[in-house]
């Protein structure tokens, strides 16, 4: 998010520079990418996304700066801003990185979640199970639980840096596309997997935290690479 604290170069936290209005339009784009609402190569005119979110151009135009620092949208000279398209290589790339930063998220769970942290994050698991099993993907339901897991993980670790690095790395929307082509055993696999997540943060265990989430990651990027490639079929015809 974009009113998360910042880190400066001696690692000390510093407040965001953003306004109120820039904070608000980040959000809401970065959100409807996420959820698909604006798909990768759809272009994000300055006065149509400032009349739906009520604001002016101007907190709009900072707020597609900022994202396509991030490397979510790009800047196209005389055109305007783009979602981006992700390649099957970026996705590649960016669950790697993912499995390297989250593994150790969770390592750090494991050492330092209070006992209420265990709890919500085994809670989440379990709402997660469900809207899994219900097949709860078309709305959405199975991806909001899914990030509100890793999220929970995430908190717990403790790490204000790793929250700033893993927001960087904007893949909300690849998984909440994924999720909705998982296939049966795409479901049962995920949902062993956030057992042993869970399971490993409950005792404590770091290295069992580290290689469980690793693991998950790097697994689930598969369906995400999968549908990147349908989706660059028709260039390359």
């Amino acid at each position: 998010m974009l009113d998360r604290m910042v880190l400066d170069s001696t690692g000390s936290a510093r407040a965001p520079v953003a306004s109120a209005n820039t904070r608000l339009a980040y959000d809401a784009i970065r959100e409807s990418i996420g959820t698909g609402d604006f798909a990768p190569g759809a272009w994000l005119r300055e006065s149509s996304v400032a009349a739906t979110l009520g604001l002016s151009r101007t907190p709009v135009r900072e707020a597609l700066r900022m994202l396509a620092t991030e490397g979510v949208v790009e800047l196209v000279p005389n055109r305007g801003a783009r979602v981006v398209r992700w390649t099957a290589a970026d996705i590649d790339e960016v669950y790697r990185l993912r499995g390297l930063l989250e593994g150790h998220a969770a390592a750090l769970a494991a050492r330092n979640a209070s006992g209420d942290q265990i709890a919500e994050i085994r809670a989440l698991e379990e709402r997660y199970e469900r809207a899994v099993e219900l097949h709860e993907s078309g709305d959405g339901m199975s991806a909001r639980c899914n990030n509100a897991f890793h999220a929970a993980v995430l908190a717990a670790s403790g790490s204000p840096r790793l929250e700033v690095l893993l927001d960087l790395i904007s893949s909300a929307h690849l998984v909440t596309q994924a999720l909705q082509h998982y296939s049966d055993d795409d479901r049962r696999r995920s949902i062993l997997q956030h057992r042993d997540i869970v399971t490993a943060i409950q005792n404590h265990d770091e290295s069992l935290a580290e290689s469980a989430m690793r693991s998950h990651i790097l697994a689930a990027r598969y369906t995400a690479m999968r549908l990147a490639r349908i989706d660059e079929e028709p260039a390359a015809r």
